[in-house]
């Protein structure tokens, strides 16, 4: 009888990835206790951002520590989507995951960067650290929540490309929430520098994404 070839992904290096995210959640924990305890409740209460936001340091290690979480956990998700999409595994799952997360990584500190820019020319430097801050918090506590729908994508149920896009919908609406959110706390100062928000608005929050979703459908016609 002939044999019939069977191709399967290894889990082996997002084991290590996993090991990797929980140790890093264990040296938030008990790093910065305190601060930690008021994150995970981020959605239930404003007490992080009243404690934290005033004099955002976007750069303090918590932050860091939180955003290599989020790259991870953002980077694994795109990966699961990549996989049910494919009409094959990935001939190096290792490299793919690679080019994802440093795409992602790179995507992201470069729209932060041209943000702090903005902020400097424009000279609203207090109020786009907090908005970043908050943008920052928020995104880094809903990679926090993907991650373990994503680890059941990987290891337990093979998702359906509806159940993905239900998924991903949810996050996003999730994400203009946030937005919306922080749109309506400061209304009053957004609308005494109305010219600034809407450039802002159509530059760094709509713009990025409309050439990336541009750059993926070219690539993906070619």
């Amino acid at each position: 009888m002939e044999a019939i070839e069977r191709l399967a992904v290894s889990h082996d290096w997002i084991t290590l990835l996993l090991v990797l995210v929980f140790g890093l959640l264990v040296v938030a924990k008990y790093s910065f206790t305190q601060r930690f305890s008021h994150f995970v409740m981020l959605f239930a209460t404003d007490k992080y951002m009243l404690l934290k936001g005033k004099n955002a340091n976007l750069f303090h290690p918590f932050n860091i520590v939180f955003f290599t979480i989020n790259a991870i956990s953002a980077a694994l998700f795109i990966y699961v989507f990549y996989l049910t999409f494919s009409e094959a595994p990935p001939a190096r799952p290792g490299v793919l995951f690679l080019r994802i997360i440093t795409a992602y990584t790179a995507f992201v500190l470069l729209k932060f960067s041209f943000e702090k820019i903005i902020a400097d020319v424009i000279s609203l430097n207090k109020k786009i650290n907090y908005y970043l801050f908050y943008k920052l918090s928020y995104r880094n506590f809903m990679a926090l929540v993907m991650l373990p729908f994503t680890i059941l994508f990987i290891y337990v149920w093979k998702p359906s490309p509806l159940a993905l896009y239900v998924f991903l919908g949810l996050i996003l609406l999730i994400n203009l929430i946030t937005l919306l959110s922080i749109f309506i706390k400061n209304r009053q100062y957004i609308m005494t520098h109305s010219f600034y928000f809407i450039l802002y608005l159509c530059a760094l929050e709509i713009g990025p994404y409309y050439i990336l979703y541009k750059l993926v459908t070219k690539l993906q016609g070619v």
